[in-house]
């Protein structure tokens, strides 16, 4: 092991913090204007002549784009110079965890992550807006403070977009967390940042990763050919329109994904706003363990750079039910899509088009859709609004129960069954039930058919266990 410098230009070396396969994260002091600094030197000895020469221009790419970029989300870019030969950065020490920490004891509770997110977004949106893309965003590249305060680092493989840049490719970043277009090399703008934020969201509250894999080919392949899988059931029923978000935000073309990290933001905020009631309890048992771990003698404050190499992919969750192709022509989807949006803004979109997948019938999207708009004035109003498309008075899909009997089950059993089944599909859970009840011969019947709605086997078996619970 080498030694520990004793100074590396005038900082000060205090200790090692972090080392990697390229280099040293150290923690040191800045005598000039005494504060404590993380210093980022890297080892290019072991690098062909062409290959330092371009490390060397993506390292001091990484200190101006960065140092670009005064954000309090964004760790701050000090000073770029030579140790040695040996390029180094000086920035800001972050006396934190990395999400990376956190999410591998556990998920992180909802609320949390994605206060946590909507700051990385409006740090990722202040990059853009000064032309710079991160294009590696992942658990390991957010730090947090014991204050709960999100810091992105490692702007090592970002570019300035619109330039020329020909010898470094565009799909560099960590294969879990890129966007098909990244996965391809071909060109990558910021919405690719919002398909990796997405990723990480993800991983964060669902505790595996969206697109997993044994190996960099399977794991690219699933980004390109196949549906974001659903979050775990406790996280849909928490915070019921997360997926479409995801979904959004994950959209295989990026005209598909959010225009800006602001407008991701504000559809989160929306989802935080639409399941508040946990949040303040939840960020101060983050704020606790961040408290606590940060004290515990075994874990030293994160280093300031990513891991060599990414732990072993963690298998991905069960594909989406796919729900095959739509039934309903796609100027009604858009017609639709326009009504639902001034309820719930920019998700409207990924909601609407996932919904139809599911619904058996016009009837059945609009009362699934109608279930999705804040009870009261406002779904009465959506209700009216999409009436003339169904020719006929709006469904009434209300949350009250009714007091009568569908078929021959009484309305406990159907809510029953509902409550189980909306775990797994949503709003649309309760026209399911009532159109299924109809014609059911018993209520194990019932269940079987209701069953059939899930795609996934495991699903399927957890929801039919719950008949009997």
């Amino acid at each position: 092991m080498e030694a520990i410098p004793a100074h590396i230009g005038r900082y000060v070396v205090e200790s090692l913090v972090g080392a990697g396969g390229m280099g040293q994260v150290y923690k040191a002091h800045d005598p000039d204007i005494r504060r404590t600094v993380a210093i980022k030197l890297i080892s290019t000895r072991l690098m062909s002549g062409g290959d330092r020469s371009e490390y060397m221009r993506r390292f001091r790419r990484e200190a101006e784009a960065a140092a670009r970029c005064a954000h309090p989300n964004i760790v701050a870019i000090y000073d770029f110079a030579l140790h040695e030969g040996q390029p180094y950065l000086a920035m800001e020490f972050v006396h934190g965890l990395s999400v990376r920490q956190i999410i591998d004891e556990a998920p992180m509770a909802v609320p949390d992550a994605i206060q946590v997110m909507m700051q990385v977004l409006e740090a990722l949106a202040s990059a853009h807006e000064l032309g710079i893309i991160h294009q590696d965003i992942k658990p390991a590249n957010i730090l947090l403070t014991p204050q709960r305060r999100a810091k992105v680092a490692d702007f090592g493989i970002s570019r300035f977009a619109n330039t020329d840049v020909t010898s470094v490719s565009s799909s560099m970043g960590t294969p879990n967390y890129m966007a098909p277009e990244q996965v391809r090399g071909g060109p990558v703008d910021h919405r690719a940042d919002l398909f990796a934020a997405g990723a990480t969201l993800f991983e964060m509250v669902a505790g595996a990763r969206a697109f997993g894999g044994l190996s960099p080919a399977e794991v690219t392949h699933r980004i390109m050919n196949e549906r974001l899988p659903l979050l775990p059931p406790a996280v849909r029923a928490e915070a019921p329109r997360l997926q479409f978000v995801l979904e959004r935000a994950m959209g295989k073309q990026p005209e598909d994904r959010f225009d800006s990290g602001h407008e991701m933001a504000e559809a989160l905020r929306q989802v935080l706003g639409a399941s508040a009631g946990a949040g303040a309890g939840h960020s101060a048992g983050l704020e606790a363990e961040l408290q606590a771990r940060l004290a515990a003698a075994s874990l030293p404050p994160t280093a300031i750079m990513p891991r060599p190499t990414p732990p072993p992919p963690t298998p991905s969750l069960g594909a989406a039910p796919t729900g095959g192709h739509s039934a309903i022509d796609a100027s009604t989807l858009h017609v639709l899509e326009q009504k639902l949006t001034p309820y719930l803004g920019p998700i409207a979109r990924v909601m609407v088009r996932s919904a139809a997948g599911r619904a058996p019938s016009l009837e059945a999207l609009c009362a699934g859709l109608a279930a999705s708009v804040p009870e009261g004035k406002e779904r009465e109003s959506f209700r009216r609004d999409v009436a003339p498309l169904l020719r006929t008075r709006p469904p009434a899909l209300d949350d009250a129960p009714s007091h009568g009997s569908i078929g021959s089950f009484h309305e406990p059993e159907l809510e029953r069954a509902t409550v189980a089944l909306t775990q797994y599909l949503g709003p649309i859970a309760r026209v399911l039930v009532r159109r299924a009840a109809r014609d059911a011969p018993s209520i194990d019947g019932l269940w079987q058919a209701l069953s059939a709605h899930i795609d996934q086997p495991g699903e399927r078996a957890a929801f039919l266990r719950q008949r009997h619970e």
